[in-house]
């Protein structure tokens, strides 16, 4: 499971349906994910979709409206979008026709793991299996994989922006940039040769344990960091308190996620790590909301950069 919510939705007046995006993607957005509707109005566009081998092994969930103009039918869409999705949730939904007839319809088409509702009540219903899909796969493990997969994917927009910045310098910023960029390798370098030194005296493993590779994605933050705060064309005081956040707030959690085994103590939604300290699934819901947040931040700089 990713950060982004992915969902193939299937109605022929997309004005009727934006009240509906908007408390989704609310909803969605508290609970730590980004709502990423594909919208299809039509049985063509639909079919171009599920062409698509890529978005298909993408999607979460499916929303399918009952009357989809010029005499199409969502059961028939349902029943193509099952030949290509076959085990993700679908919900049904329409303004004329009430739910125990969609259900009907759904049963004589053989159509299996899909949920039925009124226009009125389509929010509500997606919510519920939303709520019902995550908890089955929000455990500490799961979400640890997701913070792990989006910021990787910050760690990429880094790597971009510093990129872009330097190749947007003239030869003397490049060098001044590399220059900054060595020192900081060859601080670390210094660090881990005082480490080496301090572990040949050790009896025990542990300690070996915190000795980590040179140049990290801290170092990368603190570079774009000193590039965003230090003028010229690209300062950037709203980007510049983004990565802050995202050293302060984040990378300290990632990190902690990443190089601990999380041991339940007999609770499911709360966790004891190796070293003592607990994490709970609230704590996560805030860190994926943190994330959602800068990974925004990150994206609008690297346009912003032209990268």
């Amino acid at each position: 499971m990713r950060l982004d919510f992915n969902v193939l939705w299937v109605d022929d007046q997309p004005g009727a349906i934006q009240a509906q995006i908007t408390r989704i993607a609310g909803y969605m957005k508290e609970q730590g994910f980004h709502f990423n509707p594909t919208l299809c109005h039509s049985m063509a566009e639909l079919e171009s979709q599920l062409n698509e081998d890529v978005f298909v092994d993408e999607v979460d969930m499916v929303l399918v409206d009952w009357d989809l103009g010029a005499g199409a039918r969502g059961q028939d869409a349902i029943e193509r979008i099952r030949e290509k999705i076959r085990y993700k949730d679908v919900v049904f939904y329409s303004a004329q026709t009430a739910p125990n007839v969609l259900m009907d319809l759904v049963r004589e088409n053989d159509l299996e793991g899909v949920y039925c509702c009124t226009r009125t009540e389509l929010v509500n219903e997606v919510e519920g299996v939303f709520d019902s899909l995550i908890k089955k796969v929000l455990d500490l493990d799961h979400t640890r994989g997701i913070v792990m997969g989006a910021t990787s994917d910050v760690d990429h927009m880094v790597n971009e922006c510093l990129r872009t910045i330097h190749a947007s310098l003239e030869d003397d910023g490049k060098k001044q940039f590399i220059a900054t960029a060595l020192a900081a390798v060859e601080k670390k370098l210094k660090e881990l040769t005082k480490l080496g030194e301090k572990l040949k005296t050790q009896t025990d493993i542990a300690p070996f344990y915190k000795a980590h590779m040179l140049f990290t994605s801290m170092e990368r933050l603190k570079l774009l960091k000193s590039a965003l705060e230090a003028g010229g064309s690209h300062e950037n005081p709203g980007a510049h308190a983004s990565v802050v956040k995202y050293m302060q707030e984040v990378v300290p959690e990632r990190n902690d996620l990443g190089h601990v085994v999380l041991v339940p103590e007999g609770k499911p939604t709360l966790v004891v790590t190796a070293v003592g300290s607990q994490v709970s699934l609230e704590d996560m819901r805030v860190l994926r909301c943190t994330i959602l947040d800068v990974r925004t931040e990150f994206r609008g700089l690297l346009k912003t950069l032209g990268g």
